[in-house]
C-alpha cells in the first residue's frame, strides 16, 4: 500500500483547466455602490490526468481516505486552512460518508480516462461572517444536488495565508453520476458533458451561485453584490446606462488563472526576495493587467478631480449668469413699472379733464335751460297782456 502525504507537490493533484471562472475586485462606483468577489468554475477530476475521485476528496476535505481500488492511502489530516466539511445528497436520499461516497465513484468507472468526479469551485464573499459563509455554501451545494441528482462533499478553505486574505471559497464536490433509489450511483450526468447542453448547464449553475450568493449578502446586510457577467458585458451595460466611471473601471483585460504551479513559483520568489525565474506568461499578463489597472485607477481619481473642477467652474458661471439674469429683470421690471406708473397717471389726469369738462357742460345746459324758461315766461306775460288789450277795446 502507498501513502501520500502533505508532501507530496500539490500541484500533482490540483493542476486543472479553469472553465467558466472569472474574479472581479472589489470595487466601488460614482454612486457608492460595492460590487463583492465574484467567482466561479466548473471543472472534471479525470484519471486521464493521473487523477483521482478519493485523493481530490481527500485534500480537500484534509481527511484520511483509503482508495480502495488502488490500495494508495490519501491521508491529508495534517493539512491547515480548511474550515468546514460536509456531505450532502439530493432531497429524499441518505448522505453517505466520503470514503464511502468516493470509493464508490471509482469503482463506478472502469475506463482509464473517465471522469470520476466534477468540481465546483465557488469565491465566498468575505462581506459574510463565517457561519453565513457555511450556510451559502452549503445551499449552493444543495441546489447542485437537487437538480443533477448526485451526492458530494463540499469544504470550505479559509484564504491563503500568504494570498488574498479575502480569498474564502469553497471546494464542492460532485459525483459524475446520480443517486439512485438504493444509494447507488447509476446514471452518468450527460448534460453536464454534451457540447451544447454543457454549457447552458455551466451558465444555469454560475446564475444559481449568482442568486444564491446575492440572497445571502442581503440577509446579512452586505451592501455589496456580485455580478457573474464578463467584463465586457458589464461595460456594455455601464455605457449603456451612462455610467461612464463605472465603464473606464471596467475596461481592463480580464485577469488569467495561473494555476497552482505559477502560484507556488510566485510564492517561492517572494519568500526568497527575488523575481521569479523563467518564462511566467500568465504571470506576467496578469502583473500588466493589474498595473493597467492600478494606472486606470490613477487615471479615473485625476479625470474625476477634473470633472469636479469643470462642474465647479460651471455652477460658479451659473450663478454669475443667473445674477447678471436677475439684475437685468429687475431693471426692466423697474423700467416697466414706472411706465405703468406714468400711464395710470395720465388716465387719471385725463379722466380729471373729461370729468371737469362734463360739469362745464352740465352748467352751460342748465343756463341755457334757464334763459329759455325766461323767455317762455316773458311771452306769456306779453300774450296775456295782449289778450286784455283786446277785450277793453269790444263796444
Amino acid at each position: 500500500m502507498h501513502r501520500l502525504t502533505l508532501n507530496e507537490k500539490k500541484g500533482a493533484l490540483t493542476q486543472t483547466t479553469f472553465a467558466g471562472g472569472r474574479q472581479a475586485d472589489k470595487s466601488k462606483t460614482d454612486q457608492g455602490k460595492t460590487v463583492a468577489l465574484y467567482s466561479a468554475s466548473v471543472k472534471p477530476v479525470s484519471r486521464s490526468s493521473g487523477r483521482s475521485a478519493t485523493a481530490a476528496a481527500a485534500y480537500r476535505n484534509a481527511e484520511r481516505i483509503t482508495d480502495e481500488r488502488t490500495g494508495v492511502i490519501h491521508d491529508y489530516t495534517r493539512r491547515s486552512g480548511v474550515d468546514y466539511v460536509e456531505a450532502f445528497a439530493p432531497h429524499g436520499h441518505a448522505v453517505q460518508g466520503s470514503a464511502e461516497l468516493w470509493n464508490k465513484a471509482e469503482s463506478a468507472e472502469v475506463r482509464k480516462n473517465a471522469r470520476v468526479a466534477r468540481e465546483v469551485l465557488v469565491a465566498l464573499p468575505h462581506e459574510l461572517d463565517q457561519v453565513q459563509r457555511r450556510e451559502l455554501a452549503k445551499s449552493i451545494a444543495q441546489g447542485l444536488a437537487d437538480r443533477y441528482g448526485t451526492a458530494g462533499t463540499l469544504a470550505v478553505h479559509h484564504p491563503d495565508r500568504e494570498g488574498d486574505n479575502r480569498n474564502h471559497h469553497v471546494h464542492i464536490l460532485l459525483t459524475t453520476r446520480r443517486l439512485d433509489a438504493s444509494g447507488q450511483l447509476g446514471e452518468k450526468t450527460r448534460e453536464l458533458d454534451d457540447v451544447k447542453r454543457g454549457p447552458e448547464e455551466v451558465e444555469w449553475i454560475r446564475a444559481m451561485i449568482e442568486a444564491q450568493t446575492n440572497r445571502s449578502l442581503e440577509r446579512a446586510g452586505a451592501e455589496g453584490r456580485v455580478d457573474r457577467r464578463s467584463l465586457v458585458e458589464q461595460r456594455a451595460a455601464a455605457l449603456h446606462a451612462g455610467d461612464m466611471y463605472r465603464a473606464a473601471q471596467l475596461d481592463r483585460p480580464a485577469t488569467i488563472h495561473e494555476g497552482p504551479r505559477v502560484t507556488q513559483i510566485r510564492r517561492e520568489s517572494a519568500r526568497a526576495g527575488r523575481a521569479p525565474l523563467g518564462a511566467l506568461d500568465r504571470a506576467a499578463a496578469n502583473d500588466q493587467s493589474r498595473q493597467l489597472v492600478a494606472d486606470r485607477a490613477d487615471l479615473g481619481t485625476v479625470s474625476a478631480q477634473i470633472i469636479d473642477f469643470e462642474k465647479a467652474r460651471a455652477l460658479r458661471d451659473a450663478r454669475e449668469k443667473v445674477a447678471e439674469t436677475a439684475a437685468d429683470g429687475m431693471a426692466a421690471f423697474k423700467a416697466r413699472f414706472q411706465q405703468n406708473q406714468d400711464f395710470n397717471a395720465r388716465v387719471d389726469a385725463e379722466r380729471e379733464r373729461m370729468a371737469n369738462e362734463l360739469h362745464r357742460v352740465a352748467q352751460e345746459r342748465a343756463a341755457l335751460e334757464r334763459q329759455e324758461k325766461a323767455r317762455a315766461a316773458l311771452k306769456q306775460i306779453e300774450n296775456d297782456q295782449l289778450s286784455r288789450n283786446n277785450g277793453i277795446q269790444r263796444p
